[in-house]
């Protein structure tokens, strides 16, 4: 981020003047938004195989869950919950779902495999994210006006040590690497976003970083994302997938009632005999969703 640039101080004063529209931003925010309609469907996508459905993601034109310019959004698409914001920029209504991300999320560990191979698609889809130029652009931060905008190298592990403090401070600084104006979202973008809906993972090919900034992770900029999804998950196949959930599920963490959500569409025998403590997990996981449902249509 280079706050000496031109183009930061110009945005500055735009802001300061007025001309630009930076809504509250909030860091943590647990409101929950409602959620734009999708996009109509021109197809029946259930009826379209794993390969087709990554063609079509060619097709995508404006901010779904995971590729987010203005917020971070940590639903299920499979089951249609977009979730609460986590962080972004208030005013900017929340992003529909694509259909063939929702359908090739709901295929999971069917569509884990081909879209391991295509992380390296550098196909162009029709989503551009990024800043305009202040003839074309609509003044709102969050959509096309950024105080910064970077590729990073952000990558949520399949496992996740404790670290000590010596460990921790030791740490490299996140990877950020600046770039200028807009970044055409590519395929290869996209399925990185969907395997971490799948597989309970943060990969947010591109989201919004406070105050007024983008970071776009993409494998096809940063090889190195692809290279570690395919480390961590190798030839990903179901039990692979149903056993990382499990863990999920066993370490009572904010991952356990994403985790029951993927199980239970997945793999829904193992869902069902689940007992003990997981048994009472699942039982206050779905007692919080007919709460949260319940909410929804008051």
């Amino acid at each position: 981020m280079n706050t000496g640039h031109p183009g930061w101080r110009l945005l500055t004063l735009l802001l300061l003047l007025g001309v630009l529209r930076i809504d509250a931003q909030v860091a943590t925010s647990r409101k929950a938004h409602s959620r734009s309609p999708a996009p109509a469907a021109s197809a029946d996508y259930s009826r379209r195989s794993v390969a087709q459905l990554i063609d079509d993601l060619t097709q995508i034109d404006s901010l779904a869950p995971g590729i987010d310019s203005a917020a971070m959004y940590h639903g299920f698409i499979a089951d249609d919950d977009l979730g609460s914001m986590g962080m972004g920029v208030l005013g900017v209504p929340p992003p529909g779902v694509p259909p063939q991300m929702r359908e090739l999320v709901r295929r999971g560990p069917l569509a884990l495999p081909e879209l391991m191979k295509h992380l390296d698609d550098n196909r162009p889809t029709r989503l551009e994210v990024g800043n305009k130029d202040p003839g074309s652009w609509s003044g709102q931060v969050g959509v096309d006006v950024f105080m910064f905008t970077d590729f990073g190298e952000e990558y949520d592990p399949r496992s996740r040590r404790s670290l000590t403090d010596e460990e921790r401070n030791a740490m490299p600084p996140p990877v950020w690497k600046d770039f200028q104006g807009r970044y055409t979202v590519k395929v290869g973008d996209v399925c990185y976003a969907v395997i971490g809906q799948i597989i309970n993972r943060y990969l947010f090919a591109a989201r919004y970083q406070a105050s007024a900034g983008l970071i776009v992770n993409s494998p096809i900029q940063s090889p190195v994302l692809a290279e570690k999804v395919r480390m961590d998950w190798g030839n990903a196949d179901a039990e692979m997938l149903k056993a990382s959930l499990l863990a999920d599920i066993h370490a009572a963490s904010y991952r356990t009632q994403p985790a029951l959500a993927r199980l239970r569409r997945y793999f829904p025998d193992t869902y069902n005999a689940l007992e003990g403590d997981d048994l009472k997990k699942k039982k206050e996981f779905e007692e919080q969703e007919a709460k949260r449902q319940s909410q929804k249509q008051r």
